[in-house]
């Protein structure tokens, strides 16, 4: 039985010719440049099941830090178990600091590049045991500076929150508007 013959000329001449290009195109630095993205597509198939497993772990133990945290804050000197609105609750300043509040507010508007001329207040009486004094502000001028205004406000006053605005473009055009508006401001009624 004899073996076929396999030209191995068509196959040697194309080793060749890819040998010369690599040579002439890419040298020792390709290769090098190959070799370094070979190890780190094994390295990094190798070493990603254990980096999931610790960013899976870290955070286990990030969520049971901050569960303990809650605990903590809402568990009173008494021992007993409190309901989170009343922790937050406690948080919030009292009734008889809203003036200290409506003077942060006021200058807080004062200092702005917006134009707020006066403002209209109202306080009720929220469940439970919150009072809640919305304020309205008539504003003037641009559209930026009164986004930048309603930042400042909120990142000064953490117990007030945004209700709503409305915006409308002046007749005269530009980026200025004129609008109102709309924010609450909470407080803890104070227990007899």
């Amino acid at each position: 039985m004899t073996m076929p013959q396999v030209n191995l000329r068509p196959a040697s001449a194309t080793v060749r010719r890819l040998r010369w290009w690599w040579q002439t195109r890419m040298g020792w630095p390709g290769a090098v440049a190959v070799a370094l993205l070979a190890a780190s597509a094994v390295l990094s198939w190798a070493v990603r099941p254990g980096i999931a497993e610790r960013e899976r772990t870290l955070l286990r133990e990030q969520v049971s830090r901050l569960d303990a945290n809650v605990r903590v804050a809402a568990v009173p000197a008494s021992g007993t178990a409190r309901d989170p609105r009343d922790v937050l609750r406690d948080r919030l300043p009292s009734v008889a600091q809203r003036g200290r509040s409506v003077a942060a507010l006021l200058d807080l508007l004062g200092k702005a590049p917006v134009q707020a001329d006066r403002a209209e207040y109202s306080a009720e009486d929220e469940p439970p045991g919150l009072v809640r004094m919305r304020v309205i502000v008539p504003v003037k001028g641009s559209y930026a500076a009164t986004r930048n205004t309603v930042g400042r406000v909120l990142n000064a006053l953490p117990h007030a929150a945004l209700d709503g605005l409305s915006l409308e473009r002046d007749a005269a055009g530009g980026d200025a508007v004129t609008g109102q508006l709309r924010f609450s401001l909470f407080f803890r009624r104070e227990s007899p």
